[in-house]
């Protein structure tokens, strides 16, 4: 595991050495069971609960946000489905209601979201999975009492445990304007119906399924921050939803070179070893290097968390290094790499989710190259 960046809170620079350490001693020794039993890791999350983790995404410090990010790569380096379990409740969650909601909802919804007692969900994507909040087709009109939403939304992550969602809907107001908002659901409503978990290759613990809302009726005091801003609220949320992703792909990268270097390290047949091969040596130092320039983009962009074309580079690029870090790791260790046992082959399967949780590589793409096409 890579070493984590110094920082100038002696504090927090304890409580990431910890999260290393609780990594290396206990994560490490059970991603394989949960990748195959694909539980949820309650266990696993009363640590952070604990150690009040989430609470770092309520303080608008930067160095706060960074523990979390960096919390995000160090525990995707061993087990990244717990990484993606993470950065659901922080940047799905917590986040769009400490910086968007009222003081009624953050005393409402927030504490439980921080403390564990409650999980939240973020219903954005839908059946063409865009995750352009300027198409959505879920719709909430308002009436004299509330509003009541109709819709279905595709692949919410910890949707079948969550007691709360924040659903992203086009609007129709009383006085016939249209907008777009985000709205506090409860999942307990009255006509919301959370599917069957859906079975995943890869961050297999991560709970995800779809939404359904007919006719579901909330008050006016549902609305995100009472404010019809939602495509500059999921913009927000995204972007820093992208950033973690990015982070997380770099722990995958990691853990999936440091589990295929200790495997080519070990003394095989007439005294060899893999890596003794000047070959297999130039590749690893290609991965090696392309690893931490990953690494160092995206500790820039969280410089600025909200420039949104740099932020769609830092996935696009970790995602690409992610899947070739972890390709190129099964390919050289062979035969063993595709053994369960090696947990190389469940690098590979978790390296390509990245590609498309938080916006596929080709929305990123897309949102690189937009500024060249309507000059």
């Amino acid at each position: 595991m890579a070493a984590s960046m110094r920082l100038n809170n002696p504090e927090l620079q304890r409580k990431l050495e910890d999260v290393e350490n609780y990594t290396e001693e206990t994560i490490a020794g059970i991603a394989r069971y949960y990748d195959e039993t694909e539980e949820f890791p309650h266990e696993p999350m009363e640590y952070f609960f604990q150690n009040d983790f989430f609470s770092l995404l309520t303080s608008n410090s930067e160095e706060d946000l960074t523990v979390f990010l960096e919390t995000i790569r160090i525990v995707s380096s061993k087990f990244a489905a717990l990484g993606s379990i993470l950065l659901t409740q922080g940047f799905y969650a917590v986040v769009p209601l400490h910086q968007f909601g009222t003081d009624e909802q953050k005393a409402k919804y927030l504490p439980d979201l921080i403390s564990g007692t409650s999980y939240g969900g973020f219903g954005l994507s839908e059946e063409n999975d865009s995750g352009d909040p300027t198409y959505i087709h879920t719709l909430a009109v308002e009436t004299p009492f509330g509003w009541v939403i109709n819709g279905n939304k595709k692949y919410i992550s910890n949707a079948p445990l969550a007691s709360v969602l924040l659903v992203a809907a086009r609007t129709k107001s009383l006085d016939g304007s249209d907008g777009t908002g985000i709205f506090i659901v409860e999942t307990d409503r009255k006509g919301l119906t959370v599917t069957e978990p859906m079975e995943k290759t890869g961050i297999t613990s991560l709970q995800v399924a779809s939404v359904q809302l007919q006719q579901i009726e909330v008050a006016h005091d549902a609305l995100l921050g009472n404010t019809l801003e939602g495509v500059d609220q999921v913009t927000f949320t995204m972007n820093l939803m992208k950033l973690s992703v990015a982070m997380q792909a770099v722990g995958i990268a990691q853990g999936a070179f440091a589990k295929g270097l200790e495997h080519m390290s070990v003394v095989r047949k007439f005294g060899n070893r893999l890596i003794d091969n000047q070959s297999t040596q130039e590749k690893m130092a290609d991965m090696k290097t392309s690893i931490y320039s990953a690494e160092a983009f995206v500790r820039m962009v969280m410089r600025d968390t909200q420039n949104s074309i740099e932020v769609a580079m830092a996935k696009l690029l970790t995602a690409n290094i992610a899947l070739e870090v972890t390709e190129s790791i099964i390919q050289l260790t062979g035969g063993y790499g595709f053994m369960k046992d090696s947990d190389i082959e469940r690098y590979i399967r978790d390296a390509k989710v990245t590609s498309i949780y938080g916006g596929s590589s080709k929305s990123q793409r897309r949102m690189i190259t937009e500024p060249w096409v309507n000059s």
